[in-house]
């Protein structure tokens, strides 16, 4: 069974997420576990997965929406291979923003609404095939995590009380305890919102900072990255155009482009 954990305290989110997994998961075990009352999502999660009876987790903001099929079977070939699986993240993590490594460390690809509410963006960061692997960090949109992992790793509550820093901080732990870590390029998601980096973002980054102080690069120079990004009109050609043949060649033509920028 496949356990969805689910923090949202907006009763219209909660109820379009959880018939959007209804329809990406018909055939599939799957159960779903709302938290109304989080007091962090490290604390909600962590919670969740308490009451969870499945040991392959779901951890899920209430703001996605999957539009590529039978997400039960995308996930079942990523975890075949991985321990914990995201849509987008790095293979070096330098700090809290996971895309600060820039290229050719990133990885994954996404799509978000677009500013008329009608058509979508679709960016790729870097897709190599189906499945990447030996990442180190991961956004916390979506990402899938076996029990084993999150039983040996569990969310940090008390570093990360609020609602940031959470993701990086389980997925870059979890690199550290030696399970393995990657994207899926297979799950077509839309992201309702782009993140919000405001002071409490940064106190939480600077937590994050200090918690992996020394297994972070000391210096770093400005990252040079960048997605290739693509206006869409429909969530049918989210799933039409970028088959994962189309995402490698876009990723080829973006990582050369940042190769011959840095020579």
């Amino acid at each position: 069974m496949l356990s969805i954990i689910i923090c949202s305290i907006d009763p219209a989110k909660y109820a379009a997420v959880t018939a959007n997994y209804a329809v990406a998961l018909a055939g599939h075990p799957y159960e779903i576990i709302g938290i109304h009352d989080a007091r962090s999502l490290a604390e909600a999660y962590n919670r969740g997965v308490r009451r969870a009876r499945g040991d392959t987790l779901a951890f899920s903001h209430d703001d996605v929406e999957i539009v590529s099929p039978d997400l039960g079977s995308a996930i079942a070939r990523a975890t075949a291979t991985l321990d914990v699986v995201g849509i987008v993240g790095t293979s070096k993590v330098v700090s809290a923003y996971w895309p600060n490594a820039g290229h050719p460390f990133l990885h994954g690809w996404i799509s978000q609404p677009a500013d008329d509410g009608k058509r979508f963006y679709v960016g790729v960061f870097g897709v190599d095939g189906p499945v990447s692997q030996h990442l180190q960090g991961l956004d916390g949109m979506f990402f899938v995590a076996g029990r084993h992992v999150v039983e040996k790793t569990p969310f940090d509550e008390a570093t990360f009380d609020g609602f940031d820093g959470y993701d990086i901080d389980f997925s870059f732990a979890a690199h550290l305890a030696g399970f393995k870590i990657g994207t899926t390029a297979e799950i077509a998601l839309i992201h309702g919102s782009g993140g919000k980096f405001d002071d409490e973002w940064k106190r939480y980054a600077q937590r994050f900072d200090d918690k992996y102080r020394g297994r972070l690069p000391s210096s770093q120079p400005p990252p040079k990255w960048s997605f290739a990004r693509t206006l869409v009109g429909s969530r049918e050609a989210i799933v039409r155009d970028f088959p994962i043949d189309a995402l490698v060649a876009i990723t080829r033509r973006l990582r050369a482009a940042h190769a011959q920028a840095s020579r």
